[in-house]
């Protein structure tokens, strides 16, 4: 345990790009979003609802592949164990996804009691994400952090172990196998049932659920392949 903390704390020092980075661009978004919605005037109780939340969790994800990409080398020179290491992230991912999610959670309650900054602005409260339940909202927050927190590390493994044909290799197999399913679904005209079953999906299957079981195959598959990486 004390080697797997050990590699935690060895990230804590690019902790700029865990957070800084992360949260200024988040902020930045949202003060952009303030500004036009303030220009053009109100358009109505919880009409104006940005995407600029999504932006936070697509720096982590950059930020994860970072930290292995450049971590896994660094980490090895000091003796680290692969195992070892790749827990190491796996904890800080996880933590950080508790931290940020309510951390969002605490900008969402500062969005309702105001009004939505006097604009109507869902820039944190999205509709479709608003859980009535603290812990829940909490909690449809954190675990999109931790599927992008694992998604990003497991990113950084392929580069590591196969390199940059593997990146490539792995983008062309999403795009042949997310084209073929799609093709696959026009063919059997499918594309209705498949919009039905999403809209019947509960928010709390959609949002935790399924991005917690792709999570743990995503950690699952990275650790049997950072085994045998090199730096």
């Amino acid at each position: 345990m004390n080697r797997i903390a050990a590699a935690t704390r060895l990230h804590l020092i690019s902790w700029h790009g865990l957070v800084l980075w992360p949260w200024g661009i988040l902020l930045s978004s949202f003060l952009i979003n303030v500004v036009i919605f303030a220009a053009i005037g109100d358009q109505g109780q919880g009409q104006n609802t940005p995407g600029g939340l999504v932006s936070i969790y697509i720096v982590v994800f950059v930020a994860f592949v970072q930290l292995v990409t450049q971590g896994f080398p660094f980490a090895l020179g000091l003796s680290v164990t692969r195992r070892s290491f790749y827990l190491g992230t796996a904890l800080l991912a996880l933590g950080q996804a508790v931290l940020f999610g309510f951390g969002l959670y605490l900008f969402k309650l500062a969005e309702d009691a105001t009004d939505g900054w006097g604009l109507s602005l869902r820039f944190f409260g999205i509709p479709f994400l608003t859980q009535d339940n603290g812990i829940l909202q909490i909690l449809v927050f954190t675990v999109p952090f931790v599927l992008a927190g694992f998604a990003g590390m497991v990113g950084g493994v392929i580069f590591q172990r196969w390199g940059t044909n593997g990146v490539y290799t792995l983008m062309l197999t999403s795009i042949i196998g997310t084209g073929g399913l799609a093709a696959l679904i026009t063919w059997q005209q499918q594309w209705m049932e498949l919009g039905n079953w999403f809209a019947d999906q509960p928010t709390l299957t959609l949002i935790v659920g399924w991005p917690i079981l792709i999570a743990a195959a995503l950690a699952g598959s990275g650790y049997a392949a950072i085994r045998r990486a090199t730096a």
